[in-house]
């Protein structure tokens, strides 16, 4: 929507746009929609680049995605920047850096500290019934997810059960593989669980591409090709505004969460638009107050490795 809202802008030339995202992962995958809109490419960037931009510049219109992980400087830095109108798009209840970023807002809030007008989206064209019914009693906000999204789905989500986090990339290879999916994602907790991941599909010989970055410069990688049809490994927080056929999220053990912070996880969860496979070694988390008929339930620890459920 803000890329159409941008094209309105620039095709009835009402001034100069800029279209700016959250995540450096976001802005590429969004490059159909760009080349579909017809919008220049530089003008739609993400917030880090365009911070970096001299003077950080400005436009008519300043469109903003993700807006409810900027913080209130930032949103009042942005909006400085826009000489007509400043226009957001958010959702509250995909927030990823509560506690660890200060003075970040509802968009309730964030209506209230730029003077803006608020209208509200109700439905969720993407996400199965099936899914949200599980991802909804995590979420911290109450948010009333499966009523506001449109089709049932197919499958209910996967809850896989294994003896250990190599048996459940295993499992991740196989399961792709076999189902012959060409759009998944592999969803981590944090970058350092990204980095290990990509190691060991690399010894298994698993072609992925993956974004991680714990120590810049030297310790980065983003390879992350949206026309390839290989799995793409990322964390939580990389994922927000994406969305995969297949969604794998392993490691979600019990206190894997810093500070239970359970957004994240429910913003990684809600990605998919097919399929959803959440694995665990051990105590499970997190999702273990979820009803467990929500589920279809693997337990990979009765089986070998000649005798697979799928």
């Amino acid at each position: 929507m803000a890329l159409w809202k941008a094209r309105e802008i620039a095709r009835t030339g009402l001034g100069s746009y800029y279209v700016i995202v959250y995540t450096k992962a976001l802005r590429q995958f969004i490059n159909d929609g760009i080349e579909e809109t017809g919008l220049s490419h530089d003008r739609v960037t993400h917030h880090y680049e365009w911070k970096q931009k001299l003077r950080k510049p400005k436009a008519d219109f300043v469109i903003i995605d993700e807006a409810q992980d900027f913080t209130r400087e930032e949103l009042s830095e942005l909006q400085q920047s826009a000489k007509k109108a400043f226009i957001l798009f958010g959702d509250s209840a995909q927030q990823l850096y509560k506690g660890l970023k200060k003075d970040l807002m509802t968009m309730e809030q964030i209506a209230h500290h730029t003077g803006l007008s608020m209208e509200q989206l109700v439905l969720n064209h993407r996400l199965p019934k099936k899914i949200a019914r599980v991802a909804e009693p995590i979420n911290t906000t109450g948010d009333v997810l499966e009523s506001r999204c449109k089709k049932e789905g197919a499958n209910k989500p996967f809850l896989v059960k294994s003896h250990s986090w190599e048996k459940q990339l295993d499992f991740i290879i196989d399961t792709i593989e076999e189902r012959g999916y060409t759009d998944a994602a592999i969803l981590c907790q944090d970058n350092q669980l990204v980095k290990n991941a990509d190691e060991y599909f690399a010894k298994k010989g698993t072609r992925v591409e993956a974004k991680y970055d714990i120590n810049w410069p030297d310790d980065v990688k983003f390879n992350l090709n949206f026309y390839s049809q290989n799995p793409k490994l990322m964390t939580y927080h990389s994922s927000k505004g994406l969305q995969f056929e297949a969604v794998f999220i392993p490691g979600c053990e019990m206190d894997s969460l810093p500070g239970n912070n359970v957004n994240p996880l429910y913003v990684a969860m809600t990605r998919t638009y097919q399929d959803l496979f959440i694995l665990y070694s051990g105590s499970l988390s997190f999702v273990k107050s979820v009803p467990k008929s929500l589920f279809e339930l693997v337990d990979l620890t009765i089986f070998n490795d000649d005798n697979l459920p799928f």
